[in-house]
C-alpha cells in the first residue's frame, strides 16, 4: 500500500543567509548590466564608424557650434591664423577632401580644446594662452584633427547613444532624448585608445612639418603643471578617458625613440598678435 513519505525538514530552506543570497543575486545582476551596456556601447561605436561622413555632416548641421559672435580685429586675425594652421595640418594628415576642418575660438578661461562632429574644433583662450610656441600649438591642433580623421566623434556618439538606450531599457526610463543627453557638441568622450592614437598621429605630423618634435610635449607638461599647482591630482588610469599626463609624456619619448625622430630643433615662435588677452567686460 502506497503512503506519502514524510519530507525531511528544511528541504526548501537554504543554508545560506538570506542577505548573502540577495547580495550574490544583486552583484550578478549589476555585472550583467555592465557587460550588456559595454557590449552595446562597443557595437554602437563600431557601427557609427561605418556611417558615411556625409551623414555625419548632416547631423552636425543640426547643431550650432559655440562661437564668439562679436570678435575684435585682433581676434579675427587670431582666428584666421588658427584656421590657416589647421588647414596646413589637415593636408599633412591627408584628410579626405570632404573632411573640412573648421576652427572655433572661444574667449573663455576654460583650459580645454576638443574636436566634435563635422570637423568642428573648439579652442578656448584658457588653453591657448598657456602655449609658448607654434610647435606646441601644432601638436594641439594635430591631435584634435586626428580625432576627426579617425572618426572618433561619431564613434563616441554611437557608443553614448547605444549605452544610453541600454541603460534606459534596463531602468525602464521613458526619456528618449538620446542625442541631447550625449552632449553632441561639447561632451563627447574619447577612450584612452583614441587619445593615444591621436597623440601619435600628431607627433608624426609635427615631425613632418618641422623636421623634429621639439615643443610637442609642452601640452602634456602644461596639464601636469596645472594639476600640481591646483593640487587637482589625476584619476586612476582605469577610470580616466585620457591617458595620465606622465603616461603621455613617456609615450611621447617612446615614439620618438622608436621612429628615430629628433627631439631637439629650433622652435617656431607664435605671431605677435597671438598675445591672447581676456576680453574686457
Amino acid at each position: 500500500m502506497y503512503s506519502n513519505p514524510k519530507l525531511p525538514e528544511g528541504i526548501n530552506t537554504s543554508k545560506e543567509h538570506p542577505l548573502k543570497e540577495f547580495s550574490i543575486l544583486l552583484i550578478g545582476a549589476l555585472a550583467l548590466i555592465v557587460i550588456v551596456t559595454f557590449a552595446l556601447g562597443f557595437f554602437g561605436s563600431y557601427l557609427a564608424g561605418k556611417i558615411p561622413y556625409s551623414a555625419e555632416l548632416k547631423i552636425a548641421s543640426l547643431y550650432d557650434p559655440p562661437d564668439n559672435n562679436d570678435s575684435s580685429k585682433s581676434e579675427q586675425a587670431l582666428h584666421a591664423y588658427l584656421q590657416q594652421l589647421a588647414d596646413k595640418i589637415a593636408r599633412a594628415e591627408h584628410l579626405p577632401e570632404a573632411m573640412k576642418i573648421t576652427v572655433h575660438y572661444l574667449d573663455g578661461d576654460t583650459v580645454n580644446a576638443f574636436a566634435t562632429l563635422g570637423g568642428n574644433i573648439i579652442l578656448y583662450r584658457g588653453l591657448l594662452e598657456k602655449l609658448s610656441t607654434e610647435n606646441a600649438l601644432s601638436m594641439l591642433l594635430a591631435h584634435e584633427i586626428a580625432h576627426v580623421k579617425y572618426r572618433h566623434p561619431i564613434k563616441s556618439l554611437g557608443r553614448g547613444v547605444a549605452a544610453g538606450i541600454a541603460i534606459a531599457a534596463i531602468t525602464g526610463s521613458t526619456h528618449s532624448n538620446a542625442l541631447g543627453e550625449t552632449g553632441l557638441l561639447t561632451t563627447l568622450h574619447y577612450s584612452r585608445k583614441m587619445e593615444q592614437q591621436s597623440d601619435e598621429e600628431a607627433m608624426r605630423v609635427l615631425y613632418k612639418l618641422y623636421g623634429h618634435i621639439n615643443g610637442g610635449a609642452q601640452l602634456f607638461k602644461e596639464f601636469q603643471k596645472m594639476r600640481e599647482q591646483q593640487d587637482l591630482g589625476e584619476s586612476p588610469a582605469l577610470f580616466s578617458s585620457h591617458p595620465l599626463d606622465q603616461q603621455r609624456i613617456d609615450n611621447f619619448k617612446r615614439m620618438a625613440t622608436l621612429n628615430q625622430w629628433k627631439t631637439t630643433g629650433e622652435l617656431t615662435p607664435l605671431p605677435d598678435f597671438f598675445s591672447i588677452k581676456k576680453t574686457e567686460e
